[in-house]
């Protein structure tokens, strides 16, 4: 009886484990952090070491994906405060050019993580072409998954309209980053500022690239700051041969004082799969 008995508790228990839920959260935050001497007057210091204190105190994540991140010394402040929960980092790189920035492209990471394929737009307007503005592949092994993560900014818009110029640069990532990586079992995440605000321009990407985006938690649902507050920031999903079962997003609104921080807030997606 005894017996019998241990072997149907072992039998639950197995069930049990078996349809737990496997998690990665992740985070991605455009923070401003501009090279000098423009950068200068937008206290980016102040402003690292107050986002350093927000990320501490806030829940932790798996990975966290910056953009905005041109300077080196902003950089090396934030990762010696934030290194005891995010020791693992890929730093963009600098170009050989002194006249441009690099891409602003920085992750931070709880586990390993590896970058997998970078590019570099072909085409910028105005004062985006002080920077390689691109697009970054990287990959995480989470509870014995492989996710693919993009991280990537877009063109902006100054005074005109640049939608054609966002078209080509994810068409790039499309042709560039996404195709020539593709394996339908691996599911791909991709995160960063778009500067895409109208539906129907979205709609069109994500008719070109394949993914899907989803409804935002929570009353917030925009993430510039500001008078023209808009929804930028996106958190968007290619997952062909494999089920997340619940995918949840949400503009996170973590300081009192939001422009102490950024000009942005921070998007947060937490996926779970069996």
């Amino acid at each position: 009886m005894l017996h019998k008995t241990l072997i149907i508790f072992i039998l639950l228990w197995g069930m049990i484990f078996s349809e737990e839920e496997n998690d990665l959260t992740i985070l991605s935050w455009n923070i401003k952090m501009l090279t000098g001497p423009y950068g200068w007057v937008h206290n980016r210091v102040e402003r690292a070491e107050n986002i350093v204190q927000a990320l501490k105190s806030s829940a932790h994540y798996d990975v966290i994906l910056f953009q905005e991140t041109f300077s080196g010394k902003i950089r090396k402040l934030m990762y010696e405060g934030l290194k005891s929960i995010y020791p693992y980092q890929i730093i963009p790189e600098d170009p050989k050019c002194l006249v441009r920035s690099n891409s602003g492209l920085w992750v931070m990471s709880k586990y390993p993580i590896t970058l997998i394929d970078a590019i570099s737009f072909s085409n910028q307007k105005n004062w985006d072409i002080l920077s390689l503005k691109g697009a970054k592949l990287y990959s995480v092994i989470q509870d014995e998954q492989e996710i693919y993560l993009i991280n990537t900014h877009m063109q902006a818009d100054y005074k005109k309209k640049y939608n054609n110029i966002r078209t080509q640069q994810y068409t790039e990532i499309y042709e560039k980053l996404i195709l020539p990586n593709d394996k339908r079992e691996i599911p791909l995440i991709l995160c960063g500022d778009l500067n895409i605000s109208m539906p129907v321009q979205l709609r069109k990407m994500l008719e070109k690239l394949k993914l899907d985006n989803g409804p935002l938690l929570g009353k917030l649902q925009f993430s510039s700051i500001g008078e023209d507050s808009e929804l930028l920031d996106y958190i968007l999903v290619k997952s062909d041969n494999f089920q997340f079962e619940s995918i949840e997003r949400k503009i996170l609104d973590i300081s009192k004082n939001p422009k102490s921080l950024s000009d942005h807030y921070p998007i947060q997606g937490i996926f779970k799969w069996k």
